[in-house]
């Protein structure tokens, strides 16, 4: 693989991410389809992903080599205010990692993913959290290879 970069996403990078992103969502479709579209409608995800640029909470970066995207993430800085329960508290949420599988297993998910984390220590939040699919098994093992633990185990019983 040639030269690979993380930078910020740009307008021009919309129509990337929005292919991209098919690969991740078949693959959320077929792992929980009472939950996730079979396909996203192209024109709705190119106008979301738009609005995400403009929004200083969120982080969207691109991964490209030579030019082209070849991944992508989504993260947010969350703001938590405190509650009679809990402490208040500012983190990082990656939202959504996607990596084009012919470029898979040549660190562009590990570049992205510490991009982001480079980016969570320099504005001071404490850490980063996502979830995965339990059926995920390659990105729980990613995950965890990156240092990842348990923070809270959602539970689900279907009922029909």
């Amino acid at each position: 693989m040639s030269q690979l970069a993380i930078r910020p996403a740009v307008e021009d990078d919309i129509p990337a991410l929005v292919a991209l992103n098919a690969v991740v969502q078949a693959l959320h479709a077929a792992l929980s389809p009472e939950v996730f579209k079979p396909k996203v409608d192209p024109v709705e995800l190119a106008a979301f992903l738009r609005g995400l640029l403009d929004q200083p909470s969120n982080r969207l970066r691109v991964a490209a080599v030579d030019g082209a995207a070849v991944g992508y993430a989504w993260a947010e800085v969350q703001d938590r205010p405190e509650t009679p329960f809990a402490l208040a508290r500012r983190r990082l949420y990656l939202h959504h990692l996607s990596v084009d599988p012919a470029v898979r297993r040549q660190g562009v998910a590990s570049a992205l993913l510490g991009s982001l984390e480079d980016e969570a220590r320099a504005a001071g939040l404490a850490s980063v959290v996502l979830d995965a699919w339990a059926d995920n098994a390659a990105a729980q093992a990613f995950f965890a290879a990156a240092g990842y633990g348990p923070l809270n185990i959602t539970r689900a019983k279907r009922l029909g």
